[in-house]
This record gives structure tokens, C-alpha cells and sequence, in this order.
């Protein structure tokens, strides 16, 4: 098989697996204890009747939360001077909030002579609609939408603000009939959607209702339609918010815009930490048992054993006794633009090192240990007794040969750099990815903690692939 064959492979492999993860975290995620819109609203003060609003508002802006019923309804109203109105009352469900569909409410009406049909209501937003009906039970169709002239504009003396309350009935009348129809708006009522129906949602195998701006002139509107990974869409966040309080920002946005903080504090700590972890590897093979070695497996089990942030925590107490300076980002460190700004690096060594100093432990150890088995080889051996110098068998022939588990590690760290490291940007208060992650699941931001196992697991499963095929490169022995 060809390494082009085999790539093709190994890449159609890798759907199903992105979407058996993508299930299983969607499954955790979904499983995970607290009620996201309770924390998307905080500490929310006020009525009760205000809180379960809100509360109601909020579900349908996330997208956890659907109405009950009918989007659109239909009635004949039959007029007749002897018996009068057919049907003399009918509900329709109300717009509580404006996140929700309006019901589109359709009347057939028929007359048996020509008459004028009206419906109206109470305060200034009552509707005022009038019709002719012709005669002879002709029909006539009319639609309208049960939307925000249901509203009653009321003012709350204590505070100084203005209140609506949904109308409960409007009446509607015709010439030469003496009775009044009744059109009673009911109350919207909620309903949580099922964890399978989101996922395909977010999938993009089934539609929903998004908030997008699609004349891009400011004024938003909710669109129903399929809007998920299939179309290369992540969505939006349900914490980090833009506009409104009920618009989250697009995830990739928040991705993108944090992503370069993430790329400048791994990048340098990345090179710096595979670069010494490689040569203090080397050495310590070259010099077994000695001091050095001792002392550097010593340091690197206290260190391979201390916990990233603990290990942060004693950068930082070192540094404020040394310089008086702790790291722990400021608003200055961040003024745009960043690359520009000398605070930015000022701010940025002690995370590096704190990043360095983590990565490079297990990196060392690994390199020491294969070096010493390649060390250990009869082809090692022989080239000695062929007079090659020791430089010449070590990095010629037995590095080259251990550097296939190094690729591995090095490899499976790569997809890191844009993920950061989330204790230590914690730490330091780095406005990186890192932070970003560990937010989204602390305020259980579904939307972004899908985005960022998905992304990641891609990342995953790329980069091993590009490990798998390097392993040609560096050994000509191996074929695919």
C-alpha cells in the first residue's frame, strides 16, 4: 500500500471516530449537574412573574427551551344576522417574549350579507384591525400575527420604568350582529428539548431558530434553519455575549481572537522545552550514573510529580521575592496592539518558564531511556570498533533510532500549543484559550465546550496521522 493510500485511510477513518466523540461529549456535557440558563442569568432580582419571564427568554435565546403549541392557527368565523357568530371565542398563544415565533392566526370568514368585521382591545396596543366582508357566505381569508400589539404598556411609579402585560382579550365585532367575539390570548408555555434533538441540532441535521443579522445593518432576527458542523458552523456562546444580553458572540470569533494570546505564551515554551529536554536527555545517557545524571533524575521526579498550578504558584513566589514581581497579567500587558507592546513580554516570561519547566520532565526522561537501550545495541558496538568517533555513533546512529517515540510525544503535544495550558494561564490570568475552556465549563457553556472537544479532537487525530506517515521519514525500514 502506498503512504497516499494509506493516508486517504487513515482519514476516512477518522469521521466516524470525530463522531463517536463528538456523542460522548455531547453525553457528558449534557449529564453535567446545574441549570445553564440559571447561570447565563446570574443572580437575577425581581418578581417572580419577572424571573419566570426571563427564565423562559433566556431558554428560548439558548435554545434549551421551545414553545408549547401551534405556530400557526386556523379558524372560520360564519356570520348571520339570525344566529350570529359561528364561533364565539377562540385561544391563540401569545407572544410572552419576542424570542419566540409569533402565532400566525388565519380567519375564514364568511358573511351572509356584506359587513364590516373589527378587532380591538384595551390600552394603546390593542389591535385595530377592520374588514369588509362581502355577503352571499363568500369566503374571505385574513392572516395576522398574535405579536406585540398583545402587549399592554404599563408604568411602574417606584421605579420610574416601563412594564408590559400580555392582553387576555380582544374582542371582535361585526355590523348588524349585537354579540361580541371573544379571541382570548393565552400565556406561552415552555418546554425543555430533548438532548437527542439538540444534538442533531448541533450536528446541522435538524433545524432550529438562530438570532443572525442577515441584511448585516445591525438589526437581528431569528432565522429557522439547519445551522451546525455539517454547514462549518460552531454557533454561538451562551456565556460570552455581544450586543444584546440574549446574542452569544460566535464561537469561532472567540476562538480566533484568543487564539494568538495562546499561540505566543506555547510556541516559545514548546521549542525551548523540546530543544533542553533533548540535550539534558542526551547527556544524562552519555553519563549514567554520574552526578549530573543523579541530580537531574532527582529534580525531574520532583518535578514530573508537582502539580502544574503548584509549580506555577512557586514561579511566581520566587519571582516576587527575587524582583518583586509576581506576573499576574495586567490590562497593560494587553494594550493593542499586543505585538508591539514591550509590557507584553514582560508578562509573558514567567509562564513560559512555568510551561517549560512542565514539558521538558517527561520529554528528558523519555529521550534518556531510549538512547540508553539504543546504547546498548550490537550495531552500537560494531561502529565504536570501527573507530567512529562518539559524537558520530551517538548522533548519527543511536539518536536517529530513538527518535521515533520521541516523534510520538512530540507529535501528540502539538495539538496543545492552540489548546494552552489551562492551569497555567489560570494562574498568571492569561486571556488565552486555556482560560477561555476553563470558563465554558465552570458556567457550563455547552455551545463552546462542544466547539472546543470537537476542534481538539480533530487536532488529535490529524496530527497523529502526520506522526504515523513522519515515521517514513525518519526510518526507511518502515513501509505502508
Amino acid at each position: 500500500m502506498s503512504m497516499r493510500s494509506y493516508a486517504i485511510r487513515r482519514f476516512l477513518y477518522m469521521l466516524p471516530t470525530l463522531l463517536g466523540i463528538s456523542m460522548v461529549s455531547f453525553a457528558l456535557i449534557a449529564a453535567s449537574p446545574g441549570d445553564p440558563i440559571q447561570i447565563r442569568m446570574g443572580l437575577f432580582k425581581g418578581e417572580q412573574t419577572d424571573y419566570i419571564r426571563r427564565y423562559n427568554e433566556i431558554g428560548i435565546a439558548m435554545g434549551m427551551l421551545e414553545k408549547v403549541g401551534q405556530d400557526a392557527v386556523s379558524y372560520e368565523i360564519v356570520m348571520d344576522t339570525t344566529t350570529g357568530f359561528s364561533l364565539k371565542e377562540f385561544n391563540v398563544t401569545g407572544p410572552e417574549t419576542g424570542y419566540i415565533d409569533f402565532t400566525t392566526v388565519t380567519l375564514n370568514l364568511k358573511s351572509d350579507i356584506p359587513r364590516n368585521f373589527s378587532i380591538t382591545g384595551w390600552g394603546q396596543f390593542g389591535y385595530d384591525i377592520h374588514l369588509e366582508i362581502p355577503g352571499n357566505n363568500d369566503l374571505y381569508t385574513y392572516t395576522f400575527l398574535a405579536d406585540k400589539l398583545s402587549y399592554d404598556e404599563h408604568f411602574n411609579t417606584s421605579n420610574n420604568e416601563i412594564y408590559y402585560t400580555l392582553e387576555r382579550t380582544f374582542d371582535y365585532t361585526a355590523t348588524g350582529i349585537s354579540e361580541t367575539g371573544k379571541m382570548n390570548i393565552e400565556y406561552t408555555r415552555y418546554t425543555r428539548i430533548g438532548g437527542f434533538v439538540r444534538y442533531l441540532q448541533w450536528l446541522g441535521l435538524m433545524k432550529k431558530f438562530i438570532i443572525e443579522d442577515l441584511d448585516g445593518d445591525g438589526t437581528v432576527e431569528r432565522v429557522y434553519k439547519r445551522h451546525g458542523i455539517l454547514q462549518g458552523e460552531l454557533g454561538r456562546s451562551w456565556h460570552w455575549i455581544e450586543g444584546s444580553a440574549d446574542q452569544g458572540k460566535p464561537i469561532m470569533d472567540i476562538i480566533v481572537g484568543r487564539m494568538w494570546y495562546t499561540l505566543f505564551l506555547t510556541t516559545p515554551a514548546f521549542v525551548i522545552s523540546t530543544i533542553l529536554a533533548t540535550v539534558i536527555g542526551v547527556i544524562q545517557a552519555t553519563r549514567q550514573y554520574s552526578i549530573w545524571d543523579k541530580g537531574v533524575t532527582l529534580a525531574s521526579l520532583i518535578g514530573y510529580s508537582m502539580p502544574t498550578f503548584w509549580l506555577a504558584k512557586l514561579v511566581m513566589l520566587a519571582s516576587f521575592y527575587i524582583f518583586n514581581f509576581t506576573g499576574a497579567t495586567t490590562g497593560e500587558a494587553f494594550t493593542e496592539p499586543f505585538i508591539l507592546n514591550g509590557t507584553f513580554y514582560v508578562f509573558l516570561i514567567l509562564p513560559v518558564i512555568t510551561l517549560v519547566l512542565t514539558g521538558l520532565v517527561f520529554l528528558a526522561r523519555l529521550t534518556r531511556s531510549q538512547l540508553l537501550d539504543i546504547l546498548r545495541q550490537d550495531y552500537i558496538t560494531t561502529a565504536r570498533a570501527k573507530g567512529l568517533s562518539e559524537r558520530s555513533v551517538i548522533y548519527k546512529h543511536a539518536f536517529r533510532n530513538a527518535m521515533l517515540p520521541i516523534i510520538t510525544v512530540v507529535g501528540m503535544a502539538l495539538p496543545g500549543l492552540l489548546g494552552g495550558a489551562v492551569m497555567t494561564e489560570g494562574v498568571f490570568g492569561w486571556p488565552g484559550l486555556g482560560t477561555v475552556f476553563l470558563t465554558s465549563a465552570l458556567q457550563r457553556d455547552h455551545p463552546m465546550m462542544m466547539a472546543t472537544n470537537f476542534i481538539f479532537g480533530a487536532m488529535f487525530l490529524a496530527f497523529r496521522l502526520l506522526v504515523d506517515l513522519s515515521y517514513a521519514l525518519v526510518d526507511p525500514r518502515i513501509r505502508y
